[in-house]
């Protein structure tokens, strides 16, 4: 259904038009009238359409909550269900048995090897990221922080949205050779070489550079399983000067049941992942916990997007231990930490 209301652009048609009637739908969007006139019903029964408040006889239609959720105010689908939409269908056209039987499928690799699927995979992370700075900037205070260190940052667009909004702040990201490339392009046309560097290497097997009062996994852990979440949390706790934060905005699986539901699902075929990729707010605990950070702060995800934003603090400059003491009790609410 969600795909019939993308291909016949039904969204744009409600934003153009305002709330028409069935019979103006249908026959705007060339259906036959029987079946366009139950295929409304299911819209509705869906929360994709709702009855609009109208005097007219004849019963008008809006955008419903759900269609509200899922496209633009123009009408376009907002950029993240309309790639994962793709995305999930790709998977969903293999044939899930010879995929648990070994077949061979194609186009389903990590990382991107070709220009087009980098920049797919970018536009991705730069059309979306809007959302995640504003769900961090909420909880995380940047105020007298001078180094901060973004890792897996994408093409710099959240390095240059921080560089610019602080003035005092010297952001590094740290990303694969054809991401960098990209985030340097992108850091010069901002004009903000001097306060902004770049950083090639593969984080699985490349140590992070050192020196930072912040470290940032802004869409990063939740795509990879607890043991490399926490090879990369032990290199970021390395990364760290004392008494650094290690900031991690992710989706949690407690908090997004259906969505994780689904994000397994579409990483079936995928070798170069684990399984249990969205965990969990426990599993960051214990994570951050083994490796001695002191939490700081958790805050849920909330009405406006699917991501939870956990800070902890590295307390000191010794090795990190196997064990630690419980965290102390999570801060909810509050100031900024």
């Amino acid at each position: 259904m969600l795909e019939s209301v993308v291909a016949l652009e039904l969204p744009a048609l409600l934003a153009r038009r305002g709330p028409p009637t069935a019979k103006a739908i249908i026959a705007a969007l060339k259906l036959d009238p029987h079946r366009g006139q139950k295929w409304l019903e299911l819209l509705l029964h869906m929360g994709l359409l709702e009855p609009a408040p109208s005097r007219h006889p004849q019963p008008r239609y809006q955008a419903g909550p759900l269609m509200r959720a899922l496209f633009y105010a123009d009408g376009t689908p907002v950029w993240f269900y309309q790639d994962f939409l793709r995305y999930f269908n790709t998977v969903l056209n293999f044939d899930t048995v010879d995929v648990l039987r070994g077949a061979s499928v194609p186009d389903i690799a990590y990382p991107p090897r070709t220009p087009a699927e980098v920049e797919a995979l970018e536009g991705w992370m730069r059309t979306t990221a809007g959302e995640t700075m504003e769900t961090i900037e909420r909880v995380v205070s940047l105020k007298g922080t001078q180094r901060l260190l973004d890792v897996a940052g994408g093409d710099g667009t959240m390095a240059v949205h921080y560089a610019r909004r602080h003035p005092q702040l010297h952001v590094t990201v740290f990303n694969l050779p054809a991401s960098a490339a990209m985030a340097r392009r992108n850091v010069a046309k901002a004009g903000l070489s001097k306060r902004i560097t770049v950083v090639e290497g593969d984080f699985r097997r490349d140590p992070l550079p050192r020196g930072y009062q912040m470290v940032q996994f802004s869409r990063v852990l939740a795509d990879w399983p607890e043991d490399v979440c926490r090879l990369l949390l032990g290199k970021a706790r390395a990364s760290l000067s004392p008494g650094g934060r290690v900031v991690i905005c992710e989706p949690l699986a407690d908090d997004n049941p259906d969505l994780t539901l689904a994000w397994h699902f579409s990483y079936l075929p995928y070798d170069d992942f684990g399984a249990r990729l969205y965990k969990p707010l426990a599993a960051y605990e214990r994570m951050l916990q083994e490796l001695g950070f002191h939490l700081l702060r958790v805050a849920r995800k909330d009405r406006h997007g699917i991501h939870a934003v956990i800070v902890a603090q590295r307390p000191d400059a010794s090795p990190a231990p196997s064990r630690r003491p419980a965290l102390p009790a999570t801060q909810r609410g509050g100031k900024r930490q």
